[in-house]
Parts: C-alpha cells; structure tokens; sequence
C-alpha cells in the first residue's frame, strides 16, 4: 500500500496561517461590525436609526451643535484632543502597516504551502505512476512463469505417459 504524505513542513505552517488568518479576522471583524448594513428583509426600528446617527438623536433631544468660536476654545482642551486625534492617527497608521505586512506573509506562507502541496501531488502521481508500472511488469512476469509452469506440467505428464519426443523436447525445469 502506498502513503501519501502531507507537506513536510505542514505541522508549522499551517497552525501559523491559522494564526494569520485569526489574527486578520480579528482586525476585520469590528471593521464589518462597523459596515454592515441591515438587510433588506428586516425592518429597522427607529432606536437602529437612532443609534447609528448619533447628530439626529441629539437633535430630536433638542441639542444644538454650536461650533465656539477659536478664541472661546479652552487652549489646553484643543492640545489635549489634538494629541489624542495623532495618536489615534498613528495607532491607525500602525495597524494598517501591520496589516499589510500580516497580509504580505500569510500570502507568502500560502505561497509556499501550495508550491510544497503542489510538489507533494507530483511526487505521489510519480509514485503511483511507478507502482502502477511495476504491477504491470508483476503481471507480465506471473503470466510469463505461469505458461511456463504450464509448459514444464505439460512436459512432466507427456513423460509419463511415456511420450519421449514431447518429453526430450521440453528437458526444461520450472524458473
């Protein structure tokens, strides 16, 4: 019986894609969250509306946005949410760096494993080429030493019926 073996190095790469491919779910998920839209199939109730435009519903409350004037800006506030918006940029700027670069590997780590997969089908399909050939040669050979054993039962039964010619003519033992 012929084993095909998985990829050798399958035992390290594929719980590492798996970890890529969590790892990119992970990163994805809250951005779906974020985007996905209700279906058309299901009616939206006004607290979904309500909740996903945060301006409307301070406005049905009442509320009015009033941007103050610059010099009426509390100077340390605007330092404070300036700095809070570039690190936020910057965390943003850093998760998608780290992001293509996850990409960028597990592309690579998928290239790699289908290459060893690809190798690994070739070198079975040559080993089923190759047992398939010797079954045949096998079966050639069996029928070859069956006709002579045949031949040689034949001879062996001629001489004991006492048949020399047929018998002196096949003075040949069984291979």
């Amino acid at each position: 019986m012929i084993r095909f073996s998985a990829p050798r190095n399958a035992a390290r790469v594929l719980p590492q894609t798996l970890a890529l491919t969590l790892a990119l779910t992970a990163l994805a998920a809250p951005a779906g969250a974020q985007s996905t839209a209700p279906r058309a199939d299901q009616p939206q109730t006004q607290a979904q509306t309500q909740s996903r435009d945060h301006v409307a519903e301070m406005l049905i409350k009442g509320e009015r946005y009033r941007r103050a004037p610059d010099s009426k800006q509390d100077p340390d506030e605007l330092r404070r949410t300036q700095a809070l918006n570039a690190e936020i940029v910057a965390q943003n700027d850093l998760a998608e760096n780290e992001d293509r670069a996850n990409q960028t590997a597990q592309a690579e780590a998928q290239r790699r494993w289908q290459a060893e997969l690809d190798q690994t089908e070739a070198d079975a399909r040559a080993a089923r080429e190759r047992h398939e050939a010797d079954l045949r040669v096998a079966g050639e050979a069996q029928a070859r030493y069956d006709r002579e054993m045949a031949d040689w039962r034949a001879t062996v039964a001629a001489c004991e019926r006492g048949d020399r010619a047929r018998c002196n003519a096949g003075r040949q033992g069984p291979n």
